[in-house]
């Protein structure tokens, strides 16, 4: 049956991309005025479209929280990269941090009859509604990077995984780079206190919790002591806000400052940039500095540590996230359930919560 089911998606898939002309991830409008995306495609949340290659056989659906965060768009590359290389039929949708937006998308998704759906909530707390349509709909589900808040209805199913990272082990590897920069050269007023802050993804996020969490009790059970200067910024992983919030910071604690912890390192540009625009941390022997550290190793958070405008990073490995992805969704669209797609590709379910795969975390540093 599902031989016959996979021939049949694979004529329907030709004809509709004969009735849409000859160019690749082309567009028609349906009755109602919505935009209909051909196969091998990427549309935003405002409905505009790029154009990627299209693949023939299954079709799987893509997810993702938005479209302008930096780590996804690297998982976003790889991902399309893979899905191109296994020969599926595929789309990518962007909910612009829209968990309403996604929702939609996600019934679009299940209509069309897509055989597997990749996803990254905007919300943590959807992912049980979102597992739910999709178990009755008979789709295989992988949810990554934003932990569901509740690991034990995936463990509960076995035709959903979750790929994710240990998030406690980035933020206890932010305190090992800490350890290996702090020096009195850092302990501006000379207290031997380290005067902190952090800005922190969502707060809702299991991972932006743990990174925020264990940055300073890993450091303190190093021996080290803090000065909490501020709450956390929430900052939505965002560049631009976390510029604005840390030159707002600056205007009363300039002074103050020792260290920055950052979820990511989009953040961690925003802190830099707002540093920069008053002569800190710019790199030039001489000018002040203070210790910033990120999570990702994207390609800017990696120049401005090579710029010495940055003390380090914590990798996390987007091309690993996205081939694990799509493996185990491809394993799961064959008629394996989670564990077998996983022992099939050769990584291992977590005896934690026997519903996720964790992909380990690597410090960067100048090299």
């Amino acid at each position: 049956m599902k031989k016959v089911t996979a021939v049949f998606l694979t004529v329907l898939l030709i004809l509709t991309l004969t009735a849409c002309g000859s160019g690749r991830g082309s567009v028609s409008e349906s009755e109602n005025g919505d935009a209909q995306v051909a196969a091998g495609s990427e549309q935003t949340a405002d409905g505009s479209t790029g154009t990627t290659a299209s693949g023939e056989g299954r079709k799987v659906g893509v997810l993702l929280r938005t479209f302008s965060d930096t780590y996804t768009t690297t998982v976003r590359t790889y991902m399309s990269q893979y899905l191109e290389e296994a020969g599926y039929a595929y789309e990518v949708m962007d909910a612009n941090d829209s968990q309403a937006t996604q929702n939609e998308q996600l019934e679009s998704f299940l209509s069309k009859g897509v055989d597997g759906i990749i996803v990254q909530t905007v919300n943590v707390s959807a992912s049980a509604d979102i597992l739910a349509k999709c178990t009755e709909a008979g789709v295989p589900v992988v949810f990554f990077n934003h932990e569901p808040d509740d690991l034990s209805l995936l463990a509960a199913e076995e035709n959903t995984v979750f790929v994710g990272t240990n998030s406690p082990e980035a933020g206890y590897m932010q305190a090992d780079l800490f350890e290996q920069f702090w020096s009195d050269e850092y302990d501006r007023n000379g207290d031997g206190k380290a005067q902190y802050v952090i800005f922190q993804g969502s707060a809702e996020s299991q991972e932006a919790f743990d990174r925020s969490q264990y940055c300073i009790e890993g450091a303190e059970d190093k021996g080290f002591v803090f000065e909490k200067l501020a709450d956390n910024y929430l900052c939505n992983w965002d560049a631009a806000l976390a510029q604005e919030a840390m030159t707002a910071f600056l205007g009363t604690h300039e002074e103050d400052i020792e260290v920055v912890f950052c979820n990511n390192d989009s953040m961690a540009e925003g802190v830099v940039a707002a540093l920069n625009a008053i002569g800190y941390n710019t790199g030039m022997e001489g000018d002040p500095e203070i210790l910033v550290f990120g999570v990702d190793a994207t390609d800017a958070g990696v120049s401005l540590i090579d710029a010495g405008k940055m003390k380090g990073t914590v990798k996390q490995d987007g091309d690993a996230m996205a081939k694990t992805n799509v493996e185990l969704i491809s394993r799961m669209m064959d008629g394996m359930n989670r564990n077998e797609a996983a022992a099939d590709y050769g990584v291992e379910i977590s005896e934690g919560d026997n519903a996720s795969v964790r992909i380990n975390y690597q410090a960067y540093t100048k090299q």
